[in-house]
């Protein structure tokens, strides 16, 4: 029951809230103290994940209560972890800061390495929210992905690596109120740090992480005035959020595609997100101040000058209460605490510089694999697994080669730029085409390949087709008044002993047919 519910509670947190609260009333009355205290942990932190304060707080006491009796420290840290981060949920910093402290500290104690990068990682998302210890916010969550690494969990580091780039992000924002020019650079290197956060969190399969990875991504491409394809990220988050429900992820989601609406010039509709997202976020006083600043923009944008008053009084009031120039010395102190702290520890300096450029290198690993362009798969990353796929010859797999018909007419009529948000915008939809175990790549110019893995060439022929229809379906008309944009497809199968090169040669000489006999169709490459 527990592996399911920590599976459920990145996948269904409501699912994961009902079972472990059913199981843990079980528990205590058969008088099962270590079950129920593990139950109501989960109960607790998926209730977290649902906006669900009080049922979180009192699920969490309940678990650091049995903990204590039973000198469980890992558990007793959970469930401090779990409070610190209602309490930051609903405003008080101060706290919330002091019982991830304490939380990390028992971790450290029980000598639980990937539990201390779970603690750190929760307490990295709250200095993202303190501006003045945005710096201390990312040694803290690269130190989290660092020993997460380091254990071997892969799933969590991308976890890290999201909140690393919503550090980033929210950096970037704050640069760009004084310096245009020094956030945009920021933003372009948050940007490509939410991207890989995303390809990580998709590979592992953990839809909260790649929902607040692509939320990332959209702060960044809104910064960077990339309009289209935030919008297009945006969609994405909301179709994966009707599939896995968070009330915490859907009231970022409307903060976010109101801030989206907003810059669009949709004043009407950023008013409209706006407010519904005010209607879920009762005691969340950080949210409601951001909706209430991109209502009143909007009210701006539109014109309504009144009504922007009455939202801005509005905002002056919610400031007030949470009395603002407290909670800046509140952070001054607590920045003059961690100064002591890294004084402390000048001897750990070398130490991670060098943690620093393991980090560096495993980056730019990943970027020597992937296209900067689409984010898919490069040639490189392609011929690697083609080698590593070719050399298992247990399975079938079929090779897709996938060419965009007369790009070139695109470059010369609407230019390279809007030729290359084709190539982005296409890359998407071949991500979203295939499963998890396929390989979607970028294959050189305006050619694209596809890895199916376990497809006979009756299976991945409809695929194709598939692909070749939903391109020949989308619609560019924020780019190219009146043009449609299709594919050609060139397929071939291995479905025993191959080399690449034939294996290539075969699915090359099928998208020239494919080209030859008059373009926008599948063509699949005889038996080799």
């Amino acid at each position: 029951m527990i592996d399911e519910l920590g599976f459920l509670l990145d996948a269904d947190p409501a699912e994961c809230a009902r079972r472990a609260t059913h199981q843990a009333a079980i528990a205590r009355e058969s008088g099962d103290g270590d079950a129920e205290m593990r139950l109501s942990y989960y109960a607790g932190f998926a209730h977290h994940l649902l906006g669900e304060d009080e049922a979180a707080l009192a699920a969490a006491r309940r678990t650091e209560t049995l903990a204590v009796a039973c000198g469980d420290l890992v558990w007793r840290s959970r469930a401090i972890a779990c409070r610190g981060l209602v309490h930051n949920e609903l405003g008080d910093v101060e706290d919330a800061v002091d019982l991830l402290r304490r939380a990390v500290e028992l971790r450290r104690e029980a000598q639980d390495e990937a539990g201390t990068a779970e603690t750190l990682n929760s307490l990295g998302m709250v200095y993202t929210g303190i501006a003045q210890l945005a710096p201390e916010a990312a040694r803290v969550l690269t130190e989290a992905r660092r020993l997460w690494l380091r254990a071997g969990d892969s799933d969590r580091a991308a976890v890290a690596l999201t909140n690393l780039a919503r550090t980033y992000v929210a950096t970037s924002t704050r640069i760009a109120q004084t310096n245009r020019h020094g956030a945009m650079a920021a933003a372009r290197y948050a940007l490509r740090t939410a991207q890989q956060a995303v390809d990580e969190a998709d590979a592992a399969g953990l839809s909260r992480t790649a929902i607040a990875a692509r939320l990332a991504v959209v702060g960044a491409q809104l910064i960077l005035g990339d309009l289209v394809a935030a919008g297009a990220v945006l969609d994405a988050a909301g179709r994966m959020l009707e599939q896995f429900p968070a009330g915490r992820q859907q009231l970022a989601l409307l903060r976010a595609r109101a801030q989206w609406l907003v810059v669009s010039r949709c004043f009407g509709d950023a008013i409209v997100t706006a407010e519904a997202g005010l209607a879920t976020c009762q005691g969340r006083p950080a949210e409601r101040m951001e909706l209430l600043r991109t209502i009143v923009e909007a009210h701006e944008g539109a014109g309504d000058v009144v009504s922007a008053l009455r939202r801005l009084h509005e905002l002056h009031d919610l400031t007030t209460e949470m009395n603002e120039s407290v909670a800046e010395r509140r952070a001054v102190l607590l920045g003059s605490r961690l100064e002591i702290e890294r004084a402390e520890r000048a001897a750990e300096a070398e130490h991670r510089r060098a943690q620093a450029l393991e980090e560096r290198n495993a980056r730019l690993a990943h970027e020597a694999m992937h296209d900067g362009l689409t984010g898919l798969a490069n040639r490189r990353a392609l011929d690697v697994a083609l080698d590593a796929w070719v050399a298992d010859g247990v399975r079938p797999f079929a090779v897709a080669l996938l060419d965009i018909d007369h790009f070139k007419v695109v470059n010369d009529t609407w230019s390279h730029q809007v030729g290359d948000q084709v190539l982005a915008r296409l890359g998407v939809t071949l991500r979203a085409a295939v499963r998890d175990v396929d390989l979607p790549a970028r294959y050189g110019g305006e050619e694209f390949a596809l890895l199916l893995a376990g497809a006979d060439p009756g299976v991945a022929g409809q695929v194709c087709e598939r692909i070749r229809v939903a391109v020949g379906e989308l619609d560019w008309g924020d780019l190219m008044s009146g043009r449609r944009i299709t594919v050609s497809i060139g397929l071939a199968a291995c479905t025993g002993a191959c080399s690449v090169a034939s294996l290539l040669t075969r699915a090359d000489a099928a998208l020239y047919r494919a080209k030859t006999e008059g373009r926008n169709r599948v063509r699949v490459a005889p038996a080799g």
